[in-house]
């Protein structure tokens, strides 16, 4: 369904954020890219959408070259970005309705699909409220289900549980494993939860500086590892733990060391037998052992093993702009309702760094100040007494 062959991406800034990949999803496959912040995940998701565009190489999604025929990629694939698409001031049918049009289906055929989506999703009376009282749950179902409206046979998922509770990213899954099996969905997603693609992939392609380092369906990976992994952090740095981890190669039990931070991963087939040995090392060479964890082998491990970081220290990021947070609050007070996006287009345009600060510090003191909403008033809204007159000098030339 989807087949990349060597390619490039390079953007104006000279930064290579794509290197001569190779991929291939196959039809009716989950496949989960994984990668550090910055590895091209998100950039190879745009290519493959006709989103972006590139500098080498052939992508060819549902049968058709995306550099020659990208509308017809578009009639055949479903996308849904990390920051939610959908308008937070309409309802999910009116979200529905709009994604509909876009793709010029025939409005019964719309209103029927609304339905059917409306159902699957579990959505009910809540097609017909703003999409600022739903949860985070609600928001990316309808997200899901705007994506699917005109039934593709690819769907891009570009992390679609970030920022979601536990709760709430489990019962997406189970839609996810829902839309593979029973309607045959190609999904090819990028999560940075190692959990959610050992759950939800067939196969697992890990991604670092813009090249895929490996592929293979997770169990594979991490039998992959051998053995056990035993990971060790000391109470010290000084020039006994390098003595120390100079004797480790010598021990022909170990497969592999890796250091992340400040621990140091070693894989070997029994830990239980060379967890004493390592103990005893350790005191020979003077070296305070601060932690000691025994565990077999996980994507985490494979993770470390082709990127040199974990997941969790990747620089990934959790959540939401600050106004997607309040929006989903129910939004209170009516004027924020319809002049937010105006005051932000202001700043955005003609704003200093230290207004626009100021701006998401007022913001937050409004969305959390409770009955002293008042007190957090932003500052397009404050008089032009209270602006002085530094912003006209700060912008006279502008």
């Amino acid at each position: 369904m989807i087949r990349v062959n060597g390619l490039t991406k390079i953007f104006s800034s000279g930064l290579k954020a794509i290197n001569q990949l190779d991929l291939e999803v196959r039809k009716g496959e989950i496949l989960a890219l994984l990668g550090p912040n910055g590895a091209g995940k998100t950039t190879t998701i745009r290519v493959l959408s006709t989103l972006s565009g590139f500098d080498e190489g052939e992508v060819v999604v549902a049968g058709h070259n995306v550099d020659v025929e990208p509308e017809k990629v578009r009639c055949k694939i479903g996308l849904v970005a990390q920051q939610t698409g959908v308008d937070y001031f309409l309802t999910g049918r009116e979200n529905l309705e709009l994604q509909g049009r876009l793709y010029r289906m025939p409005k019964q055929e719309i209103v029927k699909r609304i339905e059917e989506l409306g159902e699957y999703f579990e959505l009910g009376d809540a097609l017909d409220r703003t999409v600022m009282t739903y949860s985070g749950g609600m928001r990316r179902k309808l997200d899901i289900a705007t994506a699917l409206i005109h039934k593709p046979e690819i769907v891009f998922l570009d992390e679609p549980t970030l920022g979601l509770d536990i709760k709430s990213r489990q019962s997406l899954w189970q839609y996810i494993r829902k839309l593979n099996k029973e309607q045959g969905l190609t999904i090819l997603l990028t999560t940075h939860y190692l959990e959610e693609a050992d759950q939800l992939s067939d196969r697992v392609a890990i991604i670092a500086n813009g090249q895929i380092r490996v592929i293979d369906d997770p169990e594979t990976l991490k039998n992959d590892i051998h053995g056990d992994s035993v990971i060790l952090t000391f109470d010290t740095d000084g020039p006994e733990v390098g003595d120390f981890t100079y004797a480790l190669h010598d021990d022909p039990d170990i497969k592999d060391i890796v250091w992340d931070n400040d621990n140091i991963h070693l894989y070997v087939d029994d830990g239980s037998k060379a967890v004493p040995k390592f103990v005893a090392l350790a005191t020979e060479k003077g070296v305070g052992i601060k932690t000691l964890q025994l565990a077999h082998p996980t994507l985490d491990d494979v993770f470390l093993k082709y990127t040199g970081t974990t997941l969790e220290d990747s620089g990934e990021e959790e959540g939401e702009e600050w106004w997607h947070q309040w929006a989903g609050k129910g939004g209170g007070n009516g004027k924020w309702e319809k002049n937010w996006q105006k005051w932000q287009d202001q700043l955005d345009e003609t704003g200093t760094e230290e207004q626009k600060s100021s701006w998401a510090e007022h913001a937050q003191q409004w969305q959390q100040g409770g009955d002293n909403k008042q007190e957090a008033t932003p500052p397009q809204q404050q008089s032009k007494e209270q602006q002085g007159t530094d912003w006209q000098a700060e912008n006279k030339n502008k």
